[in-house]
């Protein structure tokens, strides 16, 4: 395929000639020429084709996978690259190309958020369950295997699923009277997801679902939103959901030794210094520096290497589970948005270790919203609602020490199901971990369908 365009830009000429495919479709070139005399006039034009040039580029990569580590090395001409067209499709696209059928829907929260949740619907369904995601990232996190992904073999397994993006993310970045840029869309952290987003959430799938209990399904950030809703709200808790399936608590902080520490203990500092500029999030860089890591990813592969290497050192050292063709989504293909306010939670959570409290304002504003010169604490003994808890020991990051603790704090009607804890998975192997199925979704399967 070849697309060319050229336009006048003051004194000279610009074409660009993109994703020149040769040799059966598993060559690419990308080629930018620029035949004009640069003046300040210009600068923007140029910045806006370095843009385009960098989005293409990054697709390039993004499509073309290895099946092993050293085809990084190597052209994409050889046997074991291919390409793989799931990496471009949208998160709707990508499910109605295995599963047929896609919805959509759009709730707001009590504080004004509209939150985008997608369904995969199933007429004969066993159950209904929500999937939450983690940090920095979208509901994608649960398709990224394409047909092996988690949510289209939970749908293939008889269950209606649904998939929730949190606020602030790419799909869920709307509110009723203000828009992302403004500096007060970003003043909530993982306390407001669990006090509104989740209620909502609820309400609209029972009214889709003729009243149907709900699974509610976490993974790191996603399972203390979990928490946190049960906590606060137990009685509609009970109402709503059937039984939580929480992975990688984030609680407690005691025994972890995460690289991440060493960042996540300044957020609040951070957190300071983007309340001075205004920054509430991420959101000015994301757009930038997902494709500028892409073409480097591209052009420099050992990058690959330096990046699992780091993601071992900050979730876990798993050699054995990394998995070659998922080296394009660790290069951050889906990174996708969130608050300082919920990162500087965490460090908070973190610097308190054995304290799952809710935000610190300092003493002065603690007194005025809770009465109280320290936060309090979540009050985990309410939770009724029937709870499993998985950890691994491999996880560096929610260590499963803490989510033991975590699990000794919970009253005897949410012990019912247990704390799982198993072995060879680090913090983010449930989603990119080569035996992921065998470890831990084959167990999955098998508790769900013996659920009463």
């Amino acid at each position: 395929m070849r697309l060319s365009g050229s336009g006048q830009m003051g004194a000279g000429t610009s074409k660009i000639i993109k994703s020149e495919s040769l040799g059966g479709g598993n060559n690419y070139k990308l080629i930018l020429v620029f035949d004009l005399k640069t003046t300040k006039a210009q600068v923007p034009t140029l910045f806006l084709l370095v843009i385009v040039w960098l989005q293409t580029h990054s697709t390039i990569l993004q499509t073309c996978v290895r099946r092993h580590f050293r085809d990084y090395y190597y052209p994409d001409d050889n046997e074991n690259c291919y390409y793989d067209p799931d990496t471009t499709l949208s998160i709707p696209q990508l499910i109605e190309k295995y599963a047929g059928k896609v919805e959509l829907h759009n709730v707001t929260t009590e504080d004004g958020y509209i939150i985008t949740m997608f369904r995969i619907p199933n007429g004969n369904r066993k159950g209904v369950i929500l999937l939450h995601h983690s940090i920095a990232t979208h509901s994608h996190i649960y398709l990224w295997q394409g047909n092996n992904s988690l949510a289209l073999t939970l749908w293939r397994d008889g269950f209606d699923v649904w998939l929730a993006n949190q606020r602030g993310t790419i799909f869920s970045d709307k509110h009723v009277n203000m828009t992302k840029y403004d500096f007060a869309y970003w003043d909530f952290s993982v306390h407001e997801m669990g006090l509104y987003d989740v209620t909502s959430e609820l309400e609209l799938i029972q009214s889709k679902t003729n009243g149907s209990q709900v699974i509610f399904f976490g993974h790191s950030l996603g399972s203390a939103i979990g928490l946190i809703y049960s906590a606060l709200k137990p009685i509609q808790a009970s109402k709503y959901l059937k039984t939580m399936i929480l992975l990688a608590t984030p609680a407690y902080f005691e025994h972890g030794t995460s690289l991440v520490f060493l960042f996540i203990r300044l957020s609040s500092y951070i957190k300071a210094f983007m309340d001075l500029i205004h920054l509430g999030s991420p959101l000015i860089l994301l757009p930038f520096i997902i494709p500028v890591s892409r073409v480097f990813l591209r052009l420099f592969p050992f990058i690959l290497f330096v990046v699992n290497v780091f993601v071992w050192q900050c979730c876990g050292y798993t050699p054995s589970e990394t998995d070659p063709t998922f080296f394009n989504y660790d290069g951050a293909i889906y990174a996708d948005n969130f608050s300082w306010k919920t990162l500087a939670h965490f460090g908070q959570l973190a610097n308190a270790r054995n304290r799952f409290q809710m935000y610190d304002y300092g003493e002065k504003e603690n007194l005025k919203i809770y009465g109280q010169k320290i936060p309090p604490l979540y009050p985990l003994q309410n939770i009724t609602v029937p709870t499993l808890l998985v950890s691994s020991y491999n996880d560096t990051l929610v260590s499963l020490k803490d989510c033991e603790n975590l699990y000794q704090q919970l009253s005897p009607k949410a012990k019912v199901h247990g704390h799982w804890k198993i072995s060879g998975l680090n913090h983010l192997d449930y989603h990119l971990g080569l035996h992921r199925k065998e470890i831990f979704v084959h167990e999955l399967l098998e508790f769900l369908n013996n659920l009463k």
